[in-house]
């Protein structure tokens, strides 16, 4: 589902096969017609910093338990941003002037990088629950992808750090995986 003023976006995520609502995001009505209060996850990507804010707050509250991402324009503004209610803020400058750098001197890694943020990257980074056969084995043992990391108890542990020798039950696995494709 996209929602947006402009009805040229809208009709482009159509011809995608994305259903579009044209209107303000930053209107509960809009939102709910939007059936924002059934959404798992809500991306808000406007292009200002004032109305992610505004639309972030309307969104957790009308769908709380939805996962939040938001695009930031301003790097002070991120923390506004969590407080509003974002799970994930993304400030796609900050990131682009940091791949820009470290092009400068590690291409083949910025490369790699791409790939995997790419939709239809080679390769793909992705989360899962650690599996039951999974607990009491080291991180790098995984058979699905690489383990680059682990989530414990909302803590990031690397494959680097002691605690990755060890999957316990609970665990959230960040590996890379190939993708299909």
């Amino acid at each position: 589902m996209v929602v947006d003023k402009d009805a040229t976006r809208i009709e482009a995520a159509c011809a995608q096969g994305v259903i579009g609502i044209a209107g303000d995001a930053s209107h509960d009505e809009v939102l709910e017609a939007a059936c924002i209060a059934r959404a798992a996850r809500v991306i808000v990507a406007p292009s200002r910093d004032d109305a992610a804010a505004l639309i972030v707050l309307s969104a957790r509250r009308l769908a709380p338990a939805a996962r939040i991402s938001v695009s930031v324009r301003a790097a002070e503004n991120a923390d506004l941003l969590h407080q509003a209610g974002a799970d994930a803020i993304i400030n796609p400058v900050l990131l682009g002037g940091q791949l820009l750098a470290r092009a400068a001197t590690n291409g083949h890694a910025v490369d790699y990088i791409t790939d995997l943020a790419a939709a239809r990257g080679r390769v793909a980074l992705c989360e899962r629950a650690v599996r039951a056969d999974e607990v009491g084995q080291p991180l790098s043992s995984l058979s699905t992808g690489m383990g680059v990391r682990i989530i414990r108890a909302g803590k990031p542990i690397g494959w680097f750090d002691a605690a990755a020798q060890r999957l316990e039950a609970g665990d959230i696995v960040v590996e890379i995986v190939r993708a299909d494709g």
